[in-house]
């Protein structure tokens, strides 16, 4: 570094000496910026101990937090340990025992989790950090640093193996600890990263412990499918099917959920690059692609993706916290990977989907009106609020349309989307019809029933095809979403309450929303480690199973723990309800395959023409299908 290039001269000292600019920052500094990048939050953290353990050959690991990760992280295993001289150097920026198999420098070859040893010195710069390790059964030692500070080291009875504990983490960063999210938040990212080691290594065993209460525990004797099962839940898990694949040197195998058990967010997708778990957007790519139109749009599904590949087809060096990869071909994984899955779930590639023409043109629905989780008003002695007694189970008024009755006030018909006409079947340019409105449905005679399931119905502009599923379906939700934003749902109590033990993602999103999931009817109270007991359903369900609308419910909050908290709560709370909302709608809409009287058409048509975007489901898809008149005579020669 100090000798000048053959090829530049070298650089004259200054002709007057004076205080100097450019100055090493002091390893204390250094190992704080460092954590900057590699601790970000308690999950990090984690993550770094984990590899530690599992680079050090333990079999077994047990995972303690308190406070979300805030108060202490804990991981004990019986790894092969450090004796005195190892264990003080572990704390030196740099310094690592995983790098000795390779050859020149080349770090193409890592085979090991961590390389970089840069965790440990900059863990202990931002908190109080305790490691207990020995070689051995019997004697060991004990390393204690606070803020980056070596406080001691001495002899302490141990086990072989090492326990970390990191106590008060950013203490001494206080702008880095206030932008923390709740400990509730910051346990389910530390849960999700025990989760996804507890998937990668079936070889080891695991536990994880949250201020005393054990949330995940696998063994190393559980096959596979347990192991799912003791992460994911027990409906994902029995819904998985396995595929493997291979292609010159790149191997795949996995589980892939099926698609009726798709998930609002990623937090059931673990992937695994040669054993590391990464977050990869070509992998979530390449799943979509490869579930095609089985997944509703906006939705993912549960897997389980193993990657293997030569090391030097992939450079893991690319991320901070090595939570990336860089593929050397990433055309040929993501074809591959694609593949894989459409073949394993049946679907075939080659030959595309058939879209049908385009019907006439419907006002798009708009965004409903605000406040569906209003504030509560304040009580008197500021007390708790008393739980809401569940009404009758007799149905309710609104579960079937009621007789056609005048808009609400200022609920009319919503202003139509500027925007060209689509063209109707065989029609020119200069046939296009008038753009349909709300007010077409207004007047519709019914003719007959089609399929059991979708209702043929005359009107003045033509023949109207009603998919009468999509149609009460949107009716039920514009009154559910008024009902919920006036007072809530009503429940009905269970003839029998029953238990359930969810996931532990789950069980999180089911503490965190418990207060909430009252106004919508539902009853649910924790009754053990990870069971919950279900007392009281939305009385629309009526004799329906309450347990599948429910862990859809969970299922859009399970990856959004971060915006149920402070003051993005209402907010989160009302983008959240309409999810929650179709889910209830859904199920207790007049399903397809159900025959209907000509009084029971007539009733769902005159409600449908006065129901705000009575023409569209509540996802925005057509349930009204015009064939024009003037199409229709044409086409018998009479035009």
């Amino acid at each position: 570094m100090n000798d000048p290039s053959p090829d530049r001269p070298a650089a004259e000292k200054p002709a007057e000496a004076g205080p100097r600019r450019v100055r090493l920052l002091p390893d204390q500094l250094i190992n704080r910026i460092a954590a900057g990048e590699v601790v970000e939050r308690p999950a990090a953290v984690l993550k770094e101990l984990l590899e530690n353990s599992l680079d050090a050959g333990a079999d077994r690991l047990e995972i303690e937090i308190l406070d979300g990760g805030k108060k202490l992280i804990r991981v004990r295993d019986n790894g092969r340990g450090m004796d005195r001289d190892d264990l003080y150097m572990s704390l030196e920026r740099h310094a690592t025992s995983k790098l000795e198999p390779i050859i020149d420098n080349d770090l193409s070859r890592i085979e090991t989790l961590g390389f970089r040893g840069e965790a440990l010195p900059s863990i202990a710069a931002v908190s109080s950090l305790s490691i207990t390790s020995a070689a051995a059964d019997g004697q060991g030692h004990v390393l204690k640093v606070r803020g980056g500070i070596h406080q001691s080291l001495a002899p302490a009875p141990a086990n072989r193996g090492t326990t970390v504990e990191v106590a008060d983490l950013f203490r001494n960063v206080p702008a880095r600890r206030k932008f923390l999210k709740s400990a509730q938040t910051e346990s389910g990212h530390l849960l999700a990263v025990a989760q996804s080691y507890a998937l990668s290594r079936p070889d080891v065993s695991l536990s994880f412990r949250d201020n005393g209460r054990e949330l995940l525990s696998v063994e190393a004797r559980h096959d596979f499918p347990t192991r799912v099962y003791r992460v994911m839940g027990r409906e994902t898990a029995e819904s998985l099917r396995p595929f493997e694949h291979q292609s010159g040197g790149l191997k795949l195998s996995g589980w892939l959920g099926a698609p009726e058990r798709s998930l609002h967010g990623k937090s059931h997708i673990f992937a695994y690059v040669s054993g590391r778990p990464i977050r990869d957007r070509l992998i979530h790519r390449a799943l979509a692609e490869g579930y095609g139109r089985l997944l509703p749009a906006g939705q993912w599904p549960a897997a389980v993706v193993f990657i293997e590949l030569d090391p030097e087809e992939v450079d893991v060096n690319v991320h901070p916290a090595k939570a990336e990869v860089r593929f050397k071909d990433p055309n040929f994984v993501f074809g591959n990977l694609s593949r894989a899955v459409a073949r394993a779930l049946g679907r075939n590639q080659a030959i595309p989907p058939v879209r049908p023409p385009e019907p006439a043109d419907f006002p798009t629905p708009g965004q409903g009106p605000p406040g569906l989780w209003p504030d509560p008003p304040p009580r008197a002695g500021g007390g708790p609020e008393p739980a809401r007694r569940p009404e009758p189970a007799a149905p309710p008024p609104w579960l079937w349309p009621s007789p056609a009755r005048p808009p609400a006030e200022g609920s009319g018909p919503a202003p139509e989307p500027a925007g060209p006409d689509l063209e109707q079947p065989g029609a020119g340019p200069e046939e296009r019809p008038e753009r349909s409105t709300q007010a077409d449905l207004a007047g519709l005679r019914p003719l007959a029933q089609l399929y059991d399931s979708y209702i043929l119905a005359q009107g003045q502009r033509g023949l109207y095809l009603i998919d009468q599923h999509a149609g009460h379906e949107r009716i039920i939700y514009n009154q559910l979403k008024d009902r919920l934003a006036r007072e809530g749902l009503p429940g009905q109590k269970r003839l029998f309450a029953d238990s359930r033990e969810l996931s532990p993602r789950e069980a999180l999103a089911a503490e965190k929303l418990i207060p909430h999931l009252d106004r919508l009817g539902f009853d649910l109270s924790p009754f053990g480690e990870r069971s919950f007991i279900l007392k009281a359903a939305p009385a629309i369900l009526g004799d329906q199973d309450p347990w599948p609308p429910l862990m859809e419910i969970l299922g859009t909050v399970e990856g959004r723990l971060r915006g149920l908290e402070g003051a993005g709560l209402s907010e989160s709370l009302e983008r959240l309800s309409n999810s929650w909302l179709y889910s209830l709608a859904c199920r207790a809409a007049i399903k397809a395959g159900r025959r209907l009287s000509l009084e029971e058409m007539e009733s769902l048509l005159s409600e449908m023409a006065v129901t705000p975007h009575g023409a569209f489901c509540p996802h925005g898809r057509r349930s009204v299908q015009l064939i024009d008149r003037h199409w229709i005579e044409k086409n018998f020669d009479r035009a």
